[in-house]
């Protein structure tokens, strides 16, 4: 387990962001007239061209400011005209040019005003941050030293060397360039993980471990230095010495929250999980550990934390424990619910995710994690209740439209579950395409419930677009086109690759064998309906495949008698169709008009 450790002071910014810079050079609100000392000799503007230069440049910036940027460009160009040699117009077009995506001329335009002012440190910071971004690591090395030479008590570059040798891929130098800032500042501990971090690459394992000695030599208080000398012995496979490190730091500071997460990685080292636990919880309950810490705990020991039965009362108090001193911690109650939820103890979860909405109502994970909830419990006026609930503070996520068409479906409210379905189409981005595929499904369903074939055979084939490999909409599709007795081998196909990926589905082999029935192949047919009645469970909706099996027994001929028994066994399970019951009545149905 990492530890957090809290820095003193933070050594490094290399800016990743051109726009900091931009900001930087934009807010210079004046700038001198009188003439710049430039390296290379900059010839005298007469007063005429000085005058329109000025009034030119200060336009410029007005222009800049206003986020006028081509305009902005444009002015500062005719500037550059009058006077190339001025720095501040090379590094103004500079910075324009990147924000254009123009690295070329903006290295062009930077490098030049480097060159005429090489001792402005924002000049050569933005085009350090440009060469960074291009990774020319020579480039940038080469004018971060000079930038050193220049100014050698500024701390700020050592650190920027130190990465930029890293990138390179110059551990040594860039170990270097942490001592000679250490020169300035002394020991700290950031430059000391930093150098720990870098011998570690290196596998010189010795020198890493020196420079977390030097820390607790220089802080021997400081015992979150000495935890991490543990965590290094028990790394390195020396379980005594680190669990001795551990037992001083209990003695000195029993109260020490990181110890009890460094315990914890020991006795699951030793394999005694019991007192790892038990160290986990010690931490958990600490006072002394930020909240922050207490959650990436929870995160890594949840699982194992529910799932201990023997201790689950205690689970409990620890979590309640939690929520009540963290009450406004989203995830603290997630991590409730969780456990509640695996208790199954519906309604308390239920209530820690409401509470988890009262603090962020804009969570869309915890809307859907309560939709699902009402889902497994097939509470359908829960599911659409909840969805309109969650669509008023997210009124343009697309799965909550997508879960409340489903929900208006099962609740036979047809005509509004196809507003909802097409409403979740609005909103799917063009990288969402399992979720467009799931709405295209659900509207061929609707399609195919109201009759309107020749719409839900188009969404069928907009669902496969987006996700080819959709084995649920293959099936749905392969058995609406059988229903329909239309393009039967296409059907075929789809349905003979649901069951390849499937081979246990009793629906697909359902489809699959309907389909081989319609195209008179009832042997076939036979044989894979009898797979999907032997892979039937006990949840499932299974009247119309004994129906399939009835009639798939009939055509085939010599098993009158057990069709019929399939019939009525299809009719008891709820499939009461008219069609049906004149098979019954009628013990079969004409074999030459099937």
């Amino acid at each position: 387990m990492q530890k957090h450790f809290f820095m003193q002071k933070k050594i490094f910014f290399f800016p990743v962001l051109i726009f900091l810079c931009f900001m930087a050079i934009s807010c210079s609100s004046t700038r001198k007239t009188v003439t710049q000392q430039h390296n290379i000799q900059a010839s005298r503007l007469t007063p005429e061209q000085q005058s329109q230069f000025d009034y030119y440049f200060y336009e410029a910036l007005r222009l800049k400011n206003n986020l006028q940027l081509d305009e902005a460009m444009e002015t500062f160009l005719f500037c550059r005209q009058i006077d190339s040699l001025d720095a501040e117009v090379q590094s103004q077009l500079g910075v324009l040019y990147v924000n254009a995506g123009l690295i070329e001329p903006a290295m062009k335009a930077l490098k030049k005003a480097v060159e005429l002012q090489p001792t402005n440190w924002w000049y050569s910071m933005t085009l350090l941050n440009i060469y960074s971004q291009q990774k020319n690591w020579e480039e940038a090395i080469a004018l971060a030293n000079a930038v050193q030479k220049i100014y050698p008590q500024k701390e700020e570059i050592y650190s920027t060397l130190a990465q930029l040798y890293k990138a390179a891929g110059n551990i040594d130098k860039a170990i270097d360039a942490y001592n000679q800032l250490e020169n300035l500042t002394g020991i700290e501990e950031n430059i000391s993980f930093a150098k720990f971090g870098l011998y570690a690459q290196q596998n010189k394992i010795k020198k890493a471990i020196a420079e977390i000695d030097r820390l607790i030599e220089k802080y021997p208080t400081e015992n979150r230095y000495k935890v991490l000398r543990g965590d290094i012995y028990l790394q390195q496979n020396n379980p005594e010495q680190a669990f001795a490190i551990y037992e001083q730091i209990l003695k000195e500071e029993p109260q020490n929250p990181f110890v009890y997460v460094s315990l914890s990685e020991y006795y699951k080292k030793v394999n005694q999980p019991e007192k790892a636990m038990e160290a986990i919880v010690s931490a958990l309950k600490n006072e002394q550990l930020d909240v922050d810490t207490k959650i990436e705990i929870l995160g890594q020991y949840i699982d194992n934390l529910i799932k201990d039965n023997e201790k689950l009362d205690e689970t409990e108090a620890l979590f309640k424990l939690l929520v009540d001193r963290y009450p406004l911690e989203e995830q603290v109650h997630g991590y409730y619910a969780l456990f509640l939820e695996y208790r199954k103890q519906i309604p308390e979860a239920i209530s820690e995710l409401e509470t988890m909405l009262n603090i962020n109502p804009k969570n869309q994970q915890t809307w859907i994690k309560l939709i699902q909830i009402y889902w497994t419990e097939k509470n359908f006026e829960k599911v659409y209740a909840t969805t309109q609930r969650a669509i008023e503070v997210l009124p343009e996520e697309p799965m909550l439209y997508f879960y409340q068409g489903i929900a208006l479906y099962q609740l036979n409210n047809i005509q509004a579950s196809l507003q909802s379905t097409q409403k979740a189409l609005l909103y799917i981005k063009d990288e969402q395409k399992a979720l467009k595929s799931d709405v295209y499904a659900q509207l061929g369903d609707i399609y195919s419930k109201i009759g309107q074939k020749d719409s839900a055979f188009i969404a069928y084939e907009e669902s496969l677009k987006a996700n080819p490999e959709n084995v649920y909409v293959m099936n749905n599709y392969a058995y609406y086109l059988s229903l329909e007795k239309r393009d039967l081998k296409k059907a075929e196909r789809m349905s003979a690759k649901t069951v390849e990926k499937e081979p246990n589905n009793a629906t697909f082999l359902d489809t699959y064998a309907w389909i081989l029935y319609q195209q008179g192949n009832y042997s076939l047919a036979k044989f894979y309906i009898e797979r999907a009645i032997d892979n039937l469970k006990d949840e499932q909706d299974n009247g119309v495949i004994y129906e399939h099996y009835g009639d798939i027994l009939w055509m085939y001929g010599g098993n009158d008698e057990k069709a019929l028994e399939m019939w009525k066994k299809s009719y008891e399970l709820g499939n009461k169709t008219e069609e049906l019951k004149q098979k019954i009545e009628n013990k079969g149905f004409d074999r030459r008009n099937k």
